[in-house]
Order: structure tokens, then C-alpha cells, then sequence
């Protein structure tokens, strides 16, 4: 009886986790876009809850298994306002470090748009995926806007990212590692 008790209170547990957040239908078992859009920390959260992590392209490979996970399942972001979280952040030394990994960005594979990422009003400290034009690629917003995100599973092996004391830097003004772009470089296509 006791046994019965404990596995129907696990079970009501895990169930009240996973219906803190809700995730798109799709048959892919690596990674979950969300239905509703959050602020990074609470997506991060979101995926924790779920048992996941917040995505993170560490190689080429990753990188092109969640472009044809999101073009497969029909998720792509329909403007260029809007994307998916990834588990990527601008540290206060501006230097941009999964944070599911703990390793910098950039380090095997990148996927910027052009001209980022450009750290606007020195407060974009949180990496999206999204579209512009017909290329997904990364971009660094806001981390207090609410977007939809990408979890995946919880790596098995590799590099495991060590939660931060405190995230409230993300949303401070930090200039360091800002690339400043003169928009004289990169002429409007039309």
C-alpha cells in the first residue's frame, strides 16, 4: 500500500512539473519548443522543470539537427520579431557562454545574423534563435522579453554549465565585449 502511495504521489508530482510548461506536438524526442513565451530565466526554468535543458549548438551537427527540427515541425518564427530562447548569455565579462554547457559561444560552430551580436542598449545579454529574411540564426535580445524557447534533453556526456549565483546581470547595462557596428557597413537589401 505505502509503495502505491509513493509511486501515485511521484507521478502526480512529475505531472504538475510538466504542465508548468506546455510544448509543441511533434515526434522528435531531443528537443521541445514551448507554446507560451517567457523571460530566459524563467524558460530556463521551464526546461528545468521538464526534466530538459535550454538548447545549445556546440557543433555543426546540433546546429543543423535543430534548424530541421524547427523547419520540420513547421515552427519557424513567421517575422523577424519574434524567436526562441537558447540557453546562450553574455557573462559580465561580455564574453557569450552556453549556459547548459558552461562553454563559450562560438568555440565550434556559429550561427550569428549579420550584425550581431550587437548588445542594443547595452542590455541584450540573452541569445535567440530566429529568422530574418530566409536564415535562422542567432541574435542577442533582451532576456527580460517574453519569447517561446528551445529545452533538450539533459546531455549525457560533455560539458554540464554550473548554475550562476545570481542571473539579475542580465538585465544591467554592460558594454564590455560590444562590437559597434556602423550600419554604413552593411547597406539595406532590398
Amino acid at each position: 500500500m505505502f509503495n502505491r502511495v509513493v509511486f501515485f504521489l511521484t507521478v502526480a508530482v512529475l505531472a504538475a512539473n510538466l504542465s508548468l510548461c506546455e510544448f509543441v506536438k511533434t515526434w522528435d524526442k531531443s528537443y521541445f519548443a514551448s507554446k507560451e513565451a517567457v523571460n530566459w530565466t524563467n524558460a530556463k526554468q521551464a526546461c528545468r522543470d521538464a526534466g530538459l535543458e535550454l538548447a545549445s549548438v556546440l557543433t555543426e551537427k546540433e546546429k543543423t539537427s535543430l534548424e530541421k527540427f524547427i523547419e520540420k515541425n513547421k515552427i519557424t518564427p513567421t517575422d523577424k520579431w519574434t524567436g526562441y530562447w537558447l540557453s546562450g548569455i553574455r557573462h559580465r565579462n561580455g564574453t557569450f557562454f552556453w549556459d547548459s554547457t558552461g562553454t563559450q559561444i562560438g568555440e565550434a560552430v556559429t550561427n550569428w545574423q549579420l550584425g550581431e551580436p550587437s548588445n542594443g542598449y547595452h542590455r541584450e545579454h540573452c541569445v535567440e534563435l530566429k529568422l530574418v529574411d530566409v536564415e535562422l540564426g542567432w541574435n542577442d535580445y533582451f532576456c527580460d522579453e517574453n519569447r517561446r524557447y528551445i529545452c533538450q534533453n539533459i546531455r549525457k556526456e560533455g560539458p554540464h554549465g554550473q548554475d550562476l549565483p545570481d542571473y539579475r546581470f542580465l538585465t544591467e547595462n554592460n558594454t564590455l565585449g560590444t562590437i559597434d557596428y556602423s550600419y554604413d557597413d552593411y547597406p539595406l537589401i532590398e
